[in-house]
């Protein structure tokens, strides 16, 4: 049972980074489009025929996924094992899954509202959120800390991209050499393109941090809006088509993980 939840749920993933990467890179093109991100893709589903319903079935998929997040961390899963890196890996996956239940329960909400946000919604909750930790005691450091370690990761996926290390989870030996190269290179660009779009968003909470400004604070969506200005756009045009990759690369996932 949880295998499936894992495999629909990759499928959902992919399909929310396709959907982003598509509407971003015809946004950057003036071809309509949205750089929205995640929320800007299920605002595009909403508004398709049955849009409601293919919203309630993604959120099945991504709470699926959060489930096998929440038991990879909690079960061992993936037998990741309890030494540090595997605790490590243990707790990443734990905060993957949180993030996915969030994201679950806000599809849920917007299905049963019928009306999307605006495109700036998932900055504005950025923001909300890194104000309010600013009012904590000792808030600017928990802001700039928060903003070191997304940079990191990000660092970590672009550093993974460039060296093509992809999951020891995955079984391509199966398939063709060339065929293989491919999936690889597909793979390697979307890890890539989307460490771009977190480093985007981690050095802005670090900026907020530093400046006492939690507008400085930049989600997905605000992370691909200051991707559209450079060079015509053309790095949002990279970004979007590597979103895309990415979720070619959950398609992988779904299809040839070990679980």
């Amino acid at each position: 049972m949880l295998q499936r939840l894992a495999r629909f749920g990759y499928v959902s993933v992919g399909i929310v980074y396709v959907l982003a990467g598509l509407l971003a890179a015809a946004a950057a093109r003036g071809m309509g489009g949205s750089t929205g991100g995640q929320k800007g893709a299920f605002q595009f589903v909403l508004h398709q025929p049955f849009g409601r319903a293919l919203l309630f079935v993604l959120a099945a998929g991504l709470l699926g996924y959060a489930a096998y997040r929440f038991a990879s961390a909690f079960a061992d899963a993936e037998d990741r094992g309890s030494d540090a890196k595997g605790l490590a890996l243990r707790a990443g996956s734990a905060g993957r899954g949180a993030i996915y239940l969030g994201i679950a329960i806000e599809v849920v909400r917007l299905a049963l509202r019928g009306r999307g946000d605006s495109a700036g919604g998932g900055d504005q909750q950025t923001r909300h959120w890194t104000a309010r930790a600013m009012d904590m005691p000792f808030g600017r450091w928990l802001v700039g800390i928060a903003g070191l370690v997304v940079i990191g990761y990000a660092i970590y996926q672009i550093a993974k991209a460039v060296r093509g290390k992809l999951s020891k989870q995955l079984r391509l030996g199966q398939l063709d050499a060339r065929v293989r190269r491919k999936v690889a290179a597909i793979s390697r660009f979307g890890i890539g393109a989307r460490g771009i779009v977190f480093l985007v968003a981690g050095g802005s909470l670090v900026v907020a941090a530093l400046h006492h400004n939690p507008h400085a604070a930049k989600g997905t969506s605000g992370a691909l809006q200051e991707l559209a200005h450079p060079l015509g756009g053309w790095p949002l045009v990279f970004v979007g088509f590597g979103l895309v990759a990415f979720g070619v690369y959950s398609f992988v996932n779904a299809r040839y993980r070990r679980l």
